[in-house]
């Protein structure tokens, strides 16, 4: 085997309630990011991030003004110290926590319920000799299986058919002789795992999801494939729970993601590693271009944002952006036959990656439901 590592992830989201929704594959590497190799689930395309060297900073010098790390208090857990699932839970609530939209309580049901499919699908990834990401177990036979649907895996562990699900999965083949071998630890994992659904479209979306309950599951299985070669297999799997409450905004109430204080945001986001590609039939189609900034207010009403919205560096260079909408969102629920993109969500993107450790200012304006609104805050970049 060359002494290279190998380092795929595939990644997908669903949402079950009254539409059906199935939601891309977004893409991380916590090992080195010059070497990240994602494989969409669904078409198998195979590409590479972190080629692209300049960003919308203006200048030849990457800056070094960041805003601090803010951390706000969340809810405990019961997750082990270290683990993959405290590492997710905790990305998870800093952001929602710090953006308005609202901490999660976790539920043991749907942890174990995300656990499992966990499970399942390394088993059956390692038995098929596969890298098996998917919300569907159709392996009845497999001594981890507990539902075709999420929904009927939450009902068997108890909870309720009430659920969204996203999901991380990768595989890694790798020579334990290779001198500059890194493995990454559990916490790095979760952490990355998360922070790369945060810089998504249709995953980000799924991320500050309406449900008041949360569950994390992770597992990985490791083979020896010769004396020296391994091949891992790593799912990581979240539920977001509304079978017993949801959490609102407020009405005439804007929610952002990043916000003010944000930090460490990545600068850039490559749409043809999500699936579907919030960017299909436009010019950045297959471009790098910056990290996606969310819009929400609650269900029943109507965002618009303007396209006077600005996006400003700290030196003054103005980022061109694009506004994703429900009204242009060119991906198609198959099921709904709706666009994926709610009418009270909306997305600005930068056209352009950001520069590294920068900060920006972000002002938006825009409706909810006819009544204008102006949101201006300052988020900054990491690496």
């Amino acid at each position: 085997m060359e002494k290279k590592l190998k380092f795929r992830e595939i990644s997908d989201v669903q949402r079950h309630g009254a539409t059906l929704r199935s939601r891309g594959d977004a893409g991380l590497n916590p090992i080195d990011s010059n070497r990240t190799v994602l494989v969409p689930f669904s078409f198998s395309l195979i590409l590479t991030l972190g080629l692209v060297a300049c960003g919308g900073g203006g200048g030849s010098v990457a800056p070094t003004s960041v805003l601090p790390t803010i951390t706000l208090p969340i809810p405990a857990s019961s997750y082990p110290v270290g683990s993959a699932e405290l590492a997710g839970y905790t990305v998870l609530q800093q952001a929602r926590a710090l953006c308005g939209f609202g901490v999660l309580r976790q539920d043991t049901r749907l942890d174990a319920a995300s656990r499992n499919h966990a499970r399942y699908l390394t088993s059956v990834s390692f038995a098929n000799w596969t890298h098996l990401l998917s919300h569907y177990e159709d392996t009845a036979s497999d001594p981890y299986y507990t539902g075709y649907y999420p929904w009927d895996r939450t009902m068997y562990t108890g909870y309720g058919t009430q659920v969204a699900e996203i999901l991380v999965g990768t595989w890694w083949d790798y020579d334990i002789s290779y001198p500059s071998l890194v493995i990454p630890t559990m916490a790095q994992r979760g952490t990355e795992s998360m922070r790369s659904l945060l810089n998504t479209v249709y995953h980000l979306s799924g991320a500050m999801f309406d449900g008041a309950d949360v569950g994390f599951g992770v597992d990985i299985q490791t083979v020896s494939t010769s004396a020296t070669t391994r091949r891992e297999e790593y799912r990581f799997g979240s539920l977001n729970g509304y079978q017993t409450a949801t959490i609102t905004i407020g009405t005439g109430n804007l929610a952002t993601y990043p916000c003010q204080g944000s930090s460490n945001i990545p600068p850039d986001f490559a749409p043809v590693s999500e699936n579907p590609n919030p960017f299909k039939d436009s010019v950045y189609v297959n471009a790098v271009v910056g990290p996606p900034i969310y819009l929400k207010v609650d269900r029943g009403q109507k965002l618009t944002v303007s396209s006077a919205s600005r996006i400003v560096s700290q030196n003054g260079y103005e980022v061109p952006f694009s506004v994703l909408t429900n009204a242009n969102d060119p991906n198609i629920d198959p099921v709904s036959r709706e666009p994926y993109i709610d009418v009270n969500e909306a997305f600005v993107i930068p056209t352009v990656p950001l520069n590294p450790y920068t900060t920006y200012q972000i002002t938006l304006y825009g409706t909810v439901d006819k009544a204008s609104f102006t949101r201006s805050f300052a988020m900054s970049t990491g690496s």
